[in-house]
C-alpha cells in the first residue's frame, strides 16, 4: 500500500535540511562579567542569622504559625538592613502540601538609577520537614546580601522577596511573579547556599513551560560559582536538554518565572531539590555562595541583558538556534507523511474508507485517558495534594492514601478494557495494511500537532513514525517476534526521557508513578498533554497488537508449483521479460 520509492524522494529535503542545521551553529554568548569584589559579603553574620532563626523558628511547615512567625522575624532583619526601604507583607490564599493555606510573602525593593528596570532576588522560607536548617541558609543569605545592596548604588532596583509555599506548589513564587511590576531583567532564586553539595547541578534554568533560561543568564551564575568556590557548576548534556524540553517540569520556583515570560534561574548546592533534613552547614560555604550570589546581582547591573527564555540546545560549546531544531524535526516527519498521504490516496481511489480503523486505534487510548482524567478528579476535590507544580519527590509520602489512589486510577483503566475488551480485542476491521495504515495516519497526526506546539515533543515521535512503517510494508517480509522487538525499541526515547527525570529528581523507582500522578493531579500536565499522552498509549498498544498479529502475505511466498494463480503472461515462459510489476 505505501510507495518507498516516495521514502527515497523525500530523504532529499532531510539531507538539504541537516546542511542548513549544521551551518545554523552559533556561538554560545559570552557571560555577563562582574569585576566586583564581594566582600561585601559578611558569611559569618550571614551564618549567624542562620543559626539564630533556625533556633527560634524550627517549624517552617508552609502555612502553619511557626511559618508565619519566620516571616515577621525576616520582615524585620529586611528592615534593619534596608534601612531606607518599606519592607512589605502580603497574605494571599495559597496551595501548599496541606491544602489550601494562607501564605505570607514579604518585599522590599532598593531602588536603582535606571528607570524600569529591575531584578528580583527570591529566597524560599519553609520547608516540609523538621531539621532542614540548610534550606533557611537562602533566607539568611538574602538578608546579607540585602545589607550588602544598601551601602552600594546599582543601577537597576533590586527586589528582595522572601516566600513560601516551595516546599510543594511553589504558590507563593507564582503570587510573587503575577504581582512584580513588569519588565523584570531577571529572577535569581537562591536555596540551599550552605549544606552539604548533593552532587547536582548547582545553576538550574528549567522551566514549567517549553525552553529553559537563557544560555548567558546561565553561564553569568556559572562564572560567578566558578570565580568564588574555584570549581565549573557545569552544563547540561544535550540529552538533558531534550529530555526537558520534550516533557517541560520543574519542582523548584524559577520553572514558575520562565513558564510566565521573566528570564530566571536557580542557585542552590542541592540543584531542584531541597536539601536533606540534618545537613551540616558550614559558614565557609555560606560566604562562597553568597559572594557568588552578590557577584551575579553585580554583573546583571550592567547595560546588557540576561536575555529571554529560549528553546536553543547547547551542543559541544555551540548553540543550535530554537529554529533550527524545528525545522529539522519537520523534515524527519516529512518522509513518512508523504508516504501515509500516498496510502490514503491509493485507498480513496479504491473507494474504501479508514474510519473504523482510525476509531480502533484513537479508542485504544480510552482507558489511560480515563485513569488520568480520575487522577485530576481526585486533585480538584482534595483527596490528594492539588500542587499546580509538582512536589519534590517525597515531599508526598507514598503511603497508603497514595498507593488506594493509584489503585484507583489503575482500577479504572481495568474496567474500561473489560468494557471495551469486546471492540478493542477483535482483529482490526479491514485486511492487509488498512489498520497499519489508521496507525500511522494518527501518529502523524499526533507529531505534527505536537509540532506546532513544542517540535521536541514531537522529535520523541520521529522514530515510532518511521520503524512502523513496517507494520504497512506489504513488500517487507518481518518476522512476528522481530516486530514487536522493533516496537518497543521505538519508544526508547520516551523511556530516556522518564528515566532522566527519575535520575535528576532522585527518585525511587516505586515513586516514579507517583510523581506524575501528583502532576496530573495538580494540574501540571496541561488537557491536551494529557490527552496526547493517553492517545500516544493507545498508539503503542495498537502497533504492539499489529506487530503480533502480523502474519506473511500470500504475494510474499515464494512460488514452487506453476499454475493458473502464478501465470504472469507469455513473459513467463521465457524469452521476454515479464510484465508482472514487481
Amino acid at each position: 500500500m505505501l510507495d518507498p520509492r516516495i521514502l527515497r524522494a523525500a530523504l532529499l529535503p532531510v539531507l538539504l535540511v541537516f546542511v542548513v542545521v549544521a551551518f545554523s551553529l552559533e556561538d554560545r554568548p559570552e557571560p555577563l562579567r562582574s569585576t566586583f569584589a564581594a566582600d561585601a559579603f559578611d558569611g559569618e553574620r550571614a551564618t549567624g542569622l542562620l543559626n539564630r532563626l533556625d533556633r527560634t523558628h524550627p517549624l517552617r511547615r508552609a502555612g502553619s504559625a511557626g511559618d508565619a512567625a519566620l516571616a515577621r522575624a525576616v520582615a524585620a532583619e529586611l528592615a534593619r538592613a534596608l534601612p531606607q526601604v518599606t519592607v512589605r507583607t502580603r497574605v494571599h490564599r495559597g496551595e501548599t502540601l496541606d491544602g489550601a493555606s494562607d501564605l505570607v510573602t514579604v518585599t522590599a525593593q532598593e531602588p536603582g538609577s535606571l528607570p524600569r528596570a529591575q531584578v528580583v532576588l527570591v529566597a524560599q522560607r519553609d520547608s516540609a520537614q523538621d531539621g532542614a536548617k540548610a534550606d533557611l541558609s537562602g533566607t539568611a543569605a538574602l538578608v546579607e546580601i540585602a545589607r550588602a545592596v544598601a551601602a552600594s548604588s546599582p543601577a537597576r532596583s533590586v527586589t528582595f522577596a522572601s516566600i513560601s509555599g516551595a516546599s510543594g506548589g511553589q504558590a507563593g513564587m507564582r503570587d510573587l511573579v503575577r504581582r512584580l511590576r513588569r519588565p523584570v531583567d531577571a529572577v535569581i532564586e537562591i536555596g540551599d547556599l550552605a549544606g552539604d553539595p548533593g552532587g547536582k547541578p548547582v545553576v538550574v534554568g528549567w522551566s514549567a513551560a517549553p525552553g529553559a533560561a537563557s544560555v548567558r543568564l546561565q553561564r553569568t551564575v556559572s562564572l560567578a560559582v566558578r570565580r568564588e568556590a574555584g570549581v565549573a557548576p557545569g552544563f547540561p548534556l544535550a540529552r538533558t536538554q531534550l529530555a526537558r524540553y520534550a516533557l517541560p517540569q520543574s519542582v523548584s520556583g524559577q520553572s514558575v518565572a520562565l513558564a510566565a515570560g521573566i528570564p530566571s534561574v536557580r542557585l542552590s548546592l542541592g540543584g531542584e531539590l531541597p536539601s536533606r533534613p540534618g545537613a551540616k552547614v558550614t559558614a565557609e560555604r555560606m560566604q562562597i555562595f553568597g559572594r557568588a550570589t552578590l557577584r551575579v546581582l553585580d554583573a546583571l547591573d550592567g547595560p546588557l541583558g540576561a536575555g529571554p527564555p529560549a528553546r536553543d540546545l547547547a551542543v559541544a560549546k555551540k548553540i543550535l538556534p530554537g529554529w533550527a531544531i524545528r525545522l529539522l524535526v519537520a523534515a524527519l516527519l516529512l518522509p513518512a507523511t508523504l508516504l501515509v498521504g500516498d496510502g490514503l490516496a491509493r485507498l480513496r481511489r479504491r473507494g474504501e474508507s479508514l474510519i473504523q480503523e482510525i476509531a480502533w486505534v484513537a479508542a485504544l487510548g480510552v482507558p489511560v485517558a480515563g485513569a488520568a482524567l480520575l487522577g485530576r478528579a481526585l486533585g480538584l476535590v482534595g483527596a490528594i495534594p492539588e500542587l499546580r507544580t509538582p512536589a519534590p519527590p517525597g515531599a508526598v509520602p507514598l503511603d497508603g492514601a497514595a498507593l488506594t489512589a493509584l489503585g484507583c486510577c489503575a482500577a479504572l483503566a481495568a474496567l474500561l478494557v473489560v468494557l471495551l475488551r469486546p471492540w478493542l480485542g477483535r482483529r482490526p476491521a479491514g485486511s492487509g495494511a488498512k489498520p497499519a495504515l489508521a496507525l500511522l495516519l494518527v501518529t502523524s497526526a499526533l507529531a505534527w500537532v505536537a509540532w506546532l506546539s513544542n517540535p521536541y515533543a514531537a522529535l520523541l515521535l520521529v522514530l515510532p513514525l518511521n520503524v512502523w512503517l513496517l507494520l504497512c510494508a506489504e513488500r517487507v517480509a518481518v518476522r512476528r517476534s522481530l516486530a514487536v522487538m522493533l516496537v518497543l525499541a521505538s519508544v526508547a526515547p520516551v523511556a530516556m526521557v522518564l528515566g532522566l527525570y527519575a535520575s535528576d529528581l532522585s527518585m525511587r523507582f516505586a515513586e516514579v508513578p507517583w510523581f506524575w500522578m501528583l502532576a496530573v493531579a495538580g494540574g501540571a500536565v496541561s488537557l491536551p498533554a494529557l490527552l496526547a499522552w493517553s492517545l500516544g498509549a493507545g498508539l503503542l498498544t495498537a502497533a504492539l497488537t499489529l506487530a503480533a498479529r502480523r502474519q506473511p502475505d500470500a504475494g510474499d511466498k515464494a512460488v514452487t508449483v506453476r499454475g493458473p494463480l502464478s501465470y504472469a503472461g507469455p513473459g513467463s515462459l521465457g524469452g521476454t521479460d515479464s510484465a508482472r510489476r514487481r
